[in-house]
């Protein structure tokens, strides 16, 4: 496929392990790309009320078990931030070459672009002045902040509230980057998730901003026009690779359904013997 031509892969919806394990597998595809490899979009759902951490976030003890208490799966992503709870939302996810003919430039370049991409979509679904936000200073002991409560520079806004929030990762000359955006988010129920009050008035969600409830449908439409817009490419839906399927399938079985992983985001003899097993 050429740099032309993108990859589109659109799931309907699928548990949280399975979500961060695809995404990871998608990330390894490309660290073993060349920079004439087309980048992938991935558009996808959650089969069940999800919490995701951050790749390097802390959680204190008990978190992980109240989380599971309270009907959400709970999962640590490959990227980094903080807490967002994923429920009736879309998430998009990029992954591709650093260097390549789309993204020439360094992790603010790369938010940057495929902002614009998701500004093209938020407007083409309604949202009047959708536009990407400066980055808010934090105060240096300020306890970490769930994701919509706090804005990254070249993330989606709406009337000055958050409305789609990203995160990214590096490995080498590949990058992954994915985030979500919600199509309902009230914020009793992402403060049920995070276990503590959340101030609604730092962010909104798609019925908010248009004043009606796109379906996910909608927002996959809106999404790929936009993309395919925003880089002048194609999209052509494709499946996984076999080679990625089995590569999710490890990524779970070792990484994404370890508590020690959601935990504390380290590996146990588990995940050790798995490592060793696929390298």
């Amino acid at each position: 496929m050429s740099s032309e031509a993108w990859r589109l892969v659109v799931d309907g919806g699928a548990d949280a392990a399975q979500n961060m394990a695809i995404d990871e597998a998608l990330l390894e595809t490309y660290e073993r790309a060349g920079p004439s490899t087309a980048p992938t979009l991935r558009i996808y759902g959650w089969s069940s009320p999800s919490y995701s951490l951050g790749r390097t976030q802390r959680v204190a003890t008990g978190d992980v078990e109240r989380v599971l208490s309270r009907g959400f799966e709970i999962v640590r992503r490959p990227t980094g931030g903080d807490g967002v709870l994923h429920e009736h939302e879309r998430t998009y996810a990029v992954a591709g070459v650093v260097g390549s003919r789309d993204f020439p430039g360094g992790v603010v370049d790369t938010y940057a672009r495929i902002a614009r991409a998701l500004v093209g979509a938020a407007v083409a679904l309604g949202v009047a002045g959708a536009r990407t936000a400066a980055p808010e200073r934090r105060a240096a002991r300020e306890p970490a902040a769930v994701c919509f409560e706090r804005l990254s520079g070249c993330e989606v806004v709406s009337g000055g509230r958050k409305l789609i929030g990203s995160a990214q990762a590096r490995r080498r000359r590949a990058f992954l980057q994915h985030g979500s955006i919600p199509i309902r988010l009230g914020a009793e129920r992402l403060a049920e998730a995070a276990g503590r009050h959340v101030a609604d008035g730092r962010f909104t969600d798609l019925a908010r901003a248009t004043g009606r409830e796109p379906s996910p449908e909608d927002v996959d439409r809106a999404l790929a026009t936009a993309f395919e817009s925003e880089f002048s490419v194609r999209l052509i839906a494709a499946p996984l690779t076999r080679a990625e399927t089995l590569r999710a399938a490890e990524l779970r079985a070792w990484r994404y359904d370890s508590l020690a992983w959601t935990r504390d985001g380290v590996w146990g003899a588990r995940e050790r013997y798995w490592l060793g097993a696929s390298a």
